[in-house]
């Protein structure tokens, strides 16, 4: 996967690169915490940040009760995932640019750090000092998706060792996320092992058949002949135990 440039105005590549990162991981609609992950892997891989973080954001980050929840990370070895798991469970040590973070009222807000707090502050807090120092990470990218009943925050973090986030490197993210879908699925959506399990051909196709696409335009769509797409079609039927297009529809739509 190609990294993203160091600086200069948004070039095709990297918003090819963005886009193509957001069919990627529509691909794995059948389950969304594997989109989560694959995001976060995926953007830290192209960013590139040394760490990355997805989770549900509970108000014990701003002094609340209720702590945060669906964790998702890329970077961090078992340890360090510990101590980021006591951070989301009980908001300490508090970071700075939480609250700052939360006041953007945009549906996706991709903010840097040092657009959220001064470094003198940053370095002086204990988020910083207790958290992030003894981990060799420093700069962070912050993103904050604003979904009916909840909350996203994503955190991309570079080592003491890299450059700091630039305002293009926002702007690329900000337009991969705005355009996921995977923000507005339910986090406790049921991911069935027989979809799980059908090869990603095969999921390409039913999920257009559960978009109501008839096996022509699912053709079209993946340019395949009809042929090979009806056949695709008789595998699916079978490994996930129907018989016919409306039996499909009436057990999985709406399901995954």
């Amino acid at each position: 996967m190609q990294k993203l440039a160091p600086a200069g105005n948004l070039g095709i590549k990297e918003v090819q690169a963005m886009l193509r990162l957001v069919g990627e991981t529509a691909e794995l609609w059948y389950d969304a915490c594997l989109q989560r992950r694959y995001t976060v892997e995926s953007l830290s891989r192209l960013l590139p940040a040394r760490a990355g973080v997805c989770f549900n954001f509970g108000n014990v980050l701003n002094g609340g009760e209720s702590a945060c929840g669906t964790l998702v990370q890329a970077g961090f070895l078992p340890n360090q995932e510990a101590s980021i798991c006591e951070y989301l469970n009980t908001g300490k040590p508090a970071d700075p640019c939480i609250a700052p973070l939360a006041k953007n009222d945009l549906r996706v807000a991709v903010q840097r750090r040092s657009d959220l707090v001064d470094d003198k502050k940053w370095r002086a807090s204990e988020h910083f000092q207790q958290l992030r120092k003894p981990f060799d990470l420093d700069d962070t990218l912050y993103a904050r998706i604003a979904v009916p009943g909840k909350v996203i925050v994503l955190a991309f973090m570079r080592g003491t060792d890299q450059k700091s986030f630039t305002e293009r490197e926002c702007q690329l993210v900000d337009l991969c996320l705005s355009q996921m879908a995977w923000p507005y699925q339910p986090d406790d959506a049921p991911s069935d092992p027989r979809v799980a399990a059908l090869q990603p051909r095969l999921r390409k196709v039913m999920q257009h058949l559960l978009e109501g696409d008839a096996e022509k335009q699912v053709a079209a769509k993946l340019g395949l002949s009809k042929h090979t797409v009806h056949e695709y079609v008789k595998m699916i039927y079978h490994q996930l135990g129907v018989s016919s297009r409306s039996e499909l529809l009436s057990q999985w739509v709406g399901r995954i």
